[in-house]
């Protein structure tokens, strides 16, 4: 009688069920693992690598340049100290300069933030790394997707996620918080009218809602007004701002580069002469996402060491539910012995079922890593506005999964031996 290795197989596995589905699942958690935190850092560098945009430099006042970009860029926190007006004039007077944008940080609606900044901060800035201000293309730049940019005080346009979740609408009024976070002061007697939604950009931009600057210059030049007790009522003007009143929290600097290029060659020389500065913070955003995922890429390899260790483990439970059926079922095998199965037969039998709990435990794998996938980018969107999109490698699905299915392959040696040294006459005994 021939004997079919599938259907022995087959009803190997299904004959333990429990075994096979639990085996399956660690095989499928470790291989998830590993695809989900080589998919998301890959994807996760890129968004941040973009929302620094087609800035060179973030010129600001804060302790140190990583606070600086995070802050600055990403909209992290409040920033803690501020710079003069004349900081940005003489920035801007610079040759080597082709933009030098201000912003104001510090205030917030219903907990997302707000930066005030000029006009031009639209026409020069934009998330993408290629768009150059000065070449007269369009292309690349920063749009309104609805409704107008900012042109007069006390106007707002919002961040396309800020628009999306929060059911603000073109033409409504909003008052702002001082603070990021709760239990700060709401800027009374200045509301601020929606004039625009900004295009999604996939970048921590989306969620912030950006303001006039001058506004805020007002606003927060009444607040020192009421708070000293001097203003009798008075009601600021932009007439009314002097020096101390024009303050910015960073500055977003671009160097003029040649017509085809995004590097400038002179934008290092001007770093290094605004860092001689002590009361200045002079950050390249590209170096300080650097420096971050040189600190993240510790925690990957933490965590892909882990990955891997659930992965052996998932071969050692492999091993330990074949060995142990095969001990269980010694006398099945004797009896496939004497229908005329081979030792080699035996051997690839077991191999087979090992490498089968491999494949499928790679299969749900790749499932479970494009849910985990999703998990995180909609945590990351949530809690930093970043819009990642996880992928998965073809080629790192096949390594990772061809490791899977040669550990499980390796897990099953050990029971293939002892299904081919199973004595046939000795389990033919007669039971009893």
């Amino acid at each position: 009688m021939a004997l079919s290795g599938s259907k022995v197989v087959l009803r190997s596995m299904l004959g333990r069920r429990f075994q096979t589905v639990t085996t399956t699942l660690t095989v499928a958690i470790a291989v998830g693992l590993l695809l989900t935190i080589l998919s998301m850092r890959d994807a996760t560098r890129q968004t941040l690598e973009r929302g620094s945009g087609n800035m060179h430099l973030v010129v600001s006042a804060e302790p140190s340049a990583m606070v600086s970009v995070l802050n600055a860029v990403f909209h992290a926190g409040t920033p803690s100290r501020a710079l003069p007006w004349l900081q940005v004039l003489q920035l801007r007077r610079d040759p080597r300069v082709a933009y030098a944008l201000p912003m104001q940080q510090g205030d917030s609606f219903e907990g997302y933030p707000v930066a005030a900044v000029e006009p031009e901060f639209f026409e020069s800035f934009s998330p993408d790394s290629s768009f150059d201000p000065a070449s007269g293309n369009a292309k690349g730049r920063w749009l309104v997707s609805r409704g107008r940019n900012i042109e007069g005080r006390f106007e707002v346009v919002l961040g396309a996620l800020v628009a999306r979740e929060s059911g603000l609408r073109i033409g409504d009024t909003l008052q702002l918080t001082c603070g990021l976070g709760g239990g700060g002061f709401v800027h009374e007697g200045f509301p601020y009218t929606i004039v625009g939604v900004l295009e999604l950009s996939g970048t921590p931009h989306d969620r912030v809602i950006f303001a006039d600057l001058v506004s805020g210059w007002i606003v927060h030049a009444q607040d020192k007004r009421d708070r000293e007790g001097g203003g009798a009522g008075a009601r600021v003007t932009e007439g009314d701002l002097t020096s101390a009143d024009r303050l910015v929290t960073s500055v977003y600097v671009r160097g003029v580069v040649r017509d085809g290029r995004q590097v400038s060659s002179a934008i290092a020389e001007l770093a290094s002469e605004l860092r001689r500065t002590p009361s200045l913070t002079v950050a390249s955003p590209s170096a300080e996402i650097d420096a971050l995922f040189r600190i993240v890429n510790r925690v990957d390899r933490i965590l892909i060491a882990m990955a891997f260790v659930v992965l052996v483990s998932g071969a050692v439970s492999i091993m330990l539910a074949l060995y142990s059926a095969g001990q269980m079922r010694r006398r099945e095998v004797a009896t496939f012995r004497v229908l005329g199965a081979s030792r080699g037969q035996l051997v690839r039998w077991v191999l087979a079922e090992a490498m089968a709990l491999g494949v499928m435990g790679s299969v749900v794998g790749v499932v479970f890593s494009l849910a985990g996938g999703l998990l995180v980018s909609a945590g990351l969107k949530a809690q930093l506005g970043l819009v990642v999109t996880p992928s998965v490698s073809p080629w790192g699905i096949g390594v990772v999964g061809v490791s899977a299915v040669l550990l499980a392959a390796l897990a099953g040696v050990a029971p293939a031996v002892l299904a081919y040294r199973t004595a046939v006459a000795e389990h033919l005994r007669p039971l009893g």
